[in-house]
């Protein structure tokens, strides 16, 4: 724990207090009043996109009844001169008007006006084939009103819109002039900071207030904001960037003809109003919080004079001085402390002098002490003398019980190494049984190289051997040595001796010892079937559990084959049951008989020919999976055979070797 004086712990304090308001203030700025800017911002923009969407819906609503109006007015086809004048009567009328023509089932265009172009040159255009416009083949094959995407119109010229509006057997095409939408933006927002912007599904500028932007028919889907409206159908708002400048805008949508509407302002114009506001805030803050401290600072220096000088007065009475006149002020609680610290001074060196008068007593009392400490020494040296005596004999007995030891220990020596004499003839058993194995496992790839030689030879009297031969009998010599090889390198680690503990696959263990069998069960005919639970993990060495797999299954095989049985199967399963795993060796070759069932784990015991077998497979067996693995194994006989049962637990298999 730091300790600290004082003085510094009340600046810290007054520095706090005067801080904190500070801290609540920029907190407030950036939770209530950073929210409330945004969202009145956000205001203004939907207020002034709502009413500019407004106006433009409303110029392509009043447009699109121009269109219908003529549209209205075709009865049959042989009526076009009346479409012609209700077209130039319109053209007339209405001045954002610059094209209207009449368009025949076939494409070609049976009437038509265009603004500010002569009679002559508007006969021109008659009998035009519009069979591949767009806009046109959209109308005729949807039978509804259908608006275009802004471009520089061929008749009218500028950049336009048009919309097409189908009849039984016609298509009224009326095309827009787009300016008229600029001058309206204009006239709407005439603040020079205030950026409007009409843009077209595509994502291109269709009009602006200045008429920059439209004069460039820049598109603005590249800008995240505008390219996030494909995915709304209402308002999107957010921030951007125009010409360099950072903006805060909302994007609305005009439903006639899916244009949107995008009202933006600079960033620092938009919250200039917010900033001047937190300017004041923080001026105003900064200055009450220095006189604050300044007050604090008085008071907290004050403060610390009255404790420094209190905390003096204590210790001079701690040193044993005797003090007088101890400070007093104006504050109730320091006079009390002051009075009690007098108080306490006065009742320690009045204790003082208790102490050392009882001092005094216990030194008359440490010299009664002492005389009849040399009264127990005495005492204790003839103790002593006694228990040398009665050392002496306990030496004596000491002497035996190591005698008897070091006799038990000779004789338990020579059991071990009985036991290991037992345990080397056993795996001397095992390795001629794997080196059968290894006759039969290399008997197959001996006469593949055998043949693959002669083919060699005969290929080469027939002319028929060049380097690709060479190189294809050379792959298939080395893929046969490397089977061979791989089989030697499992024999090695079957017999390695690793006595360090290891966490191992049971599974992978009986996998490599049935490996070793595979090739001499297949050439006596026997049938090894293997049912293993994946991931039972034990602790000691896999090679321990190898063999002893290994040596229930030789006893079985030679079993099978002394009594000829037919059809012989040997099967080993594992399977993990709650806190134990569980391995199971089981043939069909009619089984142990009573009177011997409970001797074959006995040392030497074999019911085989002395040159067949050394009786000690199946005590190795035992010795391992007691001894290593502190499990159990028995054997019962089955209706068909024997059944060998290995029980291991789990959490005591750490205990291994």
């Amino acid at each position: 724990m730091t300790v600290r004086p004082l003085r510094h712990m009340l600046v810290r304090f007054a520095a706090l207090i005067t801080l904190l308001p500070v801290g609540l203030s920029a907190l407030l700025g950036g939770l209530w009043l950073l929210p409330q800017a945004e969202q009145e911002i956000a205001s203004y923009h939907r207020q002034l996109a709502l009413a500019i969407a407004g106006q433009v819906d409303s110029y392509f609503k009043t447009s699109r009844v121009t269109a219908v109006s003529v549209a209205g007015a075709i009865d049959h086809d042989e009526h076009f001169a009346a479409v012609q004048q209700a077209i130039a009567i319109n053209l007339q009328l209405l001045k954002r008007l610059r094209a209207m023509y009449l368009v025949d089932r076939a494409g070609r265009v049976r009437a038509v006006g265009v603004s500010n172009m002569s009679k002559a040159l508007q006969d021109d255009l008659l009998g035009l084939d519009l069979s591949r416009n767009e806009l046109f083949q959209k109308a005729k094959s949807t039978g509804v009103e259908q608006w275009s995407d802004n471009f520089l119109s061929v008749v009218g010229g500028g950049l336009s819109v048009a919309v097409a509006v189908p009849t039984a057997d016609n298509v009224v095409i009326a095309e827009f002039d787009l300016a008229y939408l600029s001058e309206f933006l204009h006239r709407t927002t005439p603040d020079s900071e205030q950026v409007v912007l009409l843009i077209d599904r595509r994502g291109q500028v269709v009009a602006d207030q200045a008429g920059t932007w439209t004069a460039q028919q820049l598109n603005l889907n590249n800008i995240p904001l505008i390219r996030d409206r494909l995915n709304s159908s209402k308002e999107v708002r957010g921030s951007l960037v125009l010409n360099g400048v950072e903006m805060v805008g909302s994007l609305h949508k005009i439903d006639t003809v899916d244009w949107w509407v995008l009202v933006a302002r600079p960033t620092q114009t938009a919250y200039r109003q917010l900033w001047t506001s937190l300017g004041i805030m923080a001026v105003a803050l900064s200055a009450t919080t220095l006189a604050a401290f300044g007050v604090a600072m008085v008071l907290t220096r004050r403060m610390s004079q009255r404790f420094e000088s209190l905390a003096g007065h204590a210790q001079q009475s701690t040193g044993g001085e005797q003090t007088s006149g101890w400070p007093h002020s104006n504050i109730a609680e320091f006079n009390a402390l002051a009075d009690s610290l007098e108080k306490m001074s006065e009742s320690l060196h009045e204790r003082a002098r208790l102490l050392e008068d009882e001092v005094a007593e216990r030194q008359q009392a440490q010299e009664e002490l002492h005389e009849k400490a040399v009264l127990l020494e005495q005492e204790i040296a003839e103790r002593v003398l006694a228990e040398q005596s009665l050392q002496v004999k306990q030496t004596q007995l000491e002497t035996l019980n190591l005698t008897l030891e070091d006799r038990v220990q000779q004789e338990v020596s020579k059991n071990r190494e009985k036991d290991i004499i037992m345990i080397q003839q056993g795996r001397l058993a095992a390795m001629g049984e794997m080196l059968s194995n290894i006759a039969h496992q290399w008997r197959q790839p001996l006469n593949e190289l055998a043949i693959m030689i002669q083919t060699l030879r005969l290929e080469y009297d027939d002319n028929a051997l060049d380097g690709e031969r060479i190189d294809e009998h050379t792959e298939d010599c080395m893929k046969t040595i490397q089977y061979m090889s791989q089989t030697i390198t499992t024999f090695q680690d079957f017999f390695k001796q690793n006595k360090v503990v290891q966490q191992f696959d049971l599974s992978a263990a009986i996998m490599a010892a049935a490996g070793l069998l595979q090739a001499s069960f297949q050439a006596a005919g026997i049938s090894l079937k293997l049912d293993l639970q994946p991931g039972c993990l034990l602790q000691g060495q896999p090679n321990d559990i190898s063999q002893v797999v290994l040596n229930l299954c030789n006893n079985a095989r030679d079993i099978l084959q002394a009594r000829a049985v037919a059809d012989p199967v040997i099967r080993v399963t594992s399977q993990q049951v709650q806190d134990t795993v569980e391995i199971v060796v089981e043939d069909n070759g009619g089984g142990i008989a009573d009177e011997v069932i409970d001797k074959v784990f006995d040392p030497y015991f074999t019911t085989k020919h002395k040159s067949q077998g050394t009786g000690l497979g199946l005590y190795i067996s035992r010795k391992i999976i007691e001894g290593s693995f502190s499990g159990t194994i028995a054997v019962e006989a089955t209706s068909n055979g024997a059944r060998f049962q290995i029980v291991i637990p789990v959490k005591l298999s750490a205990l291994a070797i």
